[in-house]
């Protein structure tokens, strides 16, 4: 038998337009086949969008690496120096961090105030709202989640308490909103930025700490830094690095991610299981048409080469379906969740909760390309046994019964 009498019939097979039981099984197959491959693609899409924003949204305005002491910061200024002639540093920018209480009305909050020189503030530039402030020792940044909470919008004075540096009296400190940063993540909780100078003149101490924040042009190599960084510096100088605040988070991430993926491609398995069912019960549909093939001629590798195509072809099939509702369904993912929210009328996700307010996706062609590949040599794996089963039909007892 030619193979393109054995494409011919096992195209026909797969593709029965008819109502018989044989094209019930074939189209049972493929939209089961589909379905479990576009739940998966939409869901990797969805947990590679938490790892992206994780990766470009919150680290990029987090320090990779950060040095902060409360004595003299002479070794500081000394490092920043030095580390700006790598070629593996991105940027390196000195800040003023102080604990404060932060008083609205009634209202008394914790909050931790860094200062900054005008130039830091241009990471956070297309998340500010309005825009970049005129940054002067008055101005304030606030998280959007932050200034909700307290009731604030922009051109509203608030009050810092802030210790001296004795540490036995406190002074106020009072600021405008000048703009309030909407990240979407959970960093719109606990974000307040001030211009240096609003910190410079309170000295040091327990509470007020200067440092310097090194950003690195690969953000996994911030262990490696935060250990040679602590080499070059005073034992009363801390070193930290972003997995020291947020590495759980990123972990957790990608344990989700993968946990998920395993879930769902056993949900591709047991599509591929459904494949060898219903090629069972093709076999037993067809037995005739296999016994009178094989009768003029058909031999038991043709047989088998038929089904082992059919198999392949429900998988092709199913496969390209799955990937293009799959990547519809991820295209959709964000509106989708706006749409549920809207009826449930609360949030899905909230930043005091979650890493992000909104569901981000991330679509990539490899887990496409994977995931079909697997998909379809699982259906021409699950075609051995009914192959084989119909290629060891008996000719004469089918025939005449």
């Amino acid at each position: 038998m030619p193979w393109s009498l054995r494409w011919s019939i096992a195209l026909r097979q797969t593709l029965d337009p008819g109502k018989g039981l044989s094209a019930f099984l074939s189209r049972v197959s493929i939209v089961g086949m589909a379905l479990a491959i576009a739940l998966l693609l939409a869901v990797q899409s969805v947990m590679n969008g938490f790892e992206r924003e994780m990766r470009e949204r919150i680290l990029s305005l987090l320090p990779h690496v950060q040095a902060t002491t409360a004595g003299d910061a002479e070794p500081l200024t000394t490092l920043s120096e030095i580390l700006l002639q790598d070629p593996d540093i991105a940027s390196v920018r000195p800040f003023i961090v102080a604990e404060a209480l932060l008083m609205r009305g009634q209202t008394v909050s914790a909050a931790q105030l860094t200062g900054l020189e005008r130039s830091a503030l241009a990471p956070y530039g297309s998340l500010l709202v309005p825009g970049i402030p005129d940054w002067h020792p008055e101005s304030l940044v606030l998280g959007a989640s932050m200034a909700e909470r307290l009731n604030l919008s922009v051109g509203d004075r608030v009050t810092f308490i802030l210790p001296e540096e004795n540490q036995t009296a406190y002074r106020p400190l009072s600021l405008q909103l000048s703009a309030v940063l909407d990240s979407g993540t959970e960093l719109d909780e606990i974000l307040a930025l001030v211009h240096v100078d609003a910190l410079a003149a309170l000295g040091a101490g327990a509470s007020i700490r200067r440092g310097v924040a090194v950003q690195l042009e690969d953000v996994f190599a911030a262990t490696r830094w935060r250990w040679e960084i602590a080499q070059m510096l005073p034992s009363d100088v801390r070193v930290t690095d972003w997995r020291a605040t947020h590495g759980n988070l990123y972990t957790a991430i990608q344990l989700s991610r993968d946990l998920i993926g395993l879930i769902l491609f056993i949900v591709i398995f047991v599509a591929a299981f459904n494949v060898v069912s219903s090629l069972m019960l093709v076999v037993t549909d067809r037995r005739k048409a296999v016994a009178m093939l094989m009768a003029m001629g058909g031999r038991r590798a043709d047989i088998t080469a038929v089904f082992f195509l059919q198999g392949g072809l429900i998988g092709v099939v199913g496969a390209l379906a799955g990937v293009a509702l799959g990547h519809l369904l991820a295209i959709n993912a964000p509106d989708l969740a706006v749409m549920l929210e809207q009826w449930l009328g609360a949030p899905l996700l909230q930043t005091d909760v979650y890493p992000l307010a909104f569901v981000p996706v991330d679509i990539r062609w490899q887990d496409a390309v994977t995931t079909a590949g697997i998909a379809i040599g699982l259906s021409v794996l699950a075609a051995t046994l009914p192959a084989l089963r119909a290629a060891s039909l008996p000719v004469a007892e089918t025939l005449a019964h």
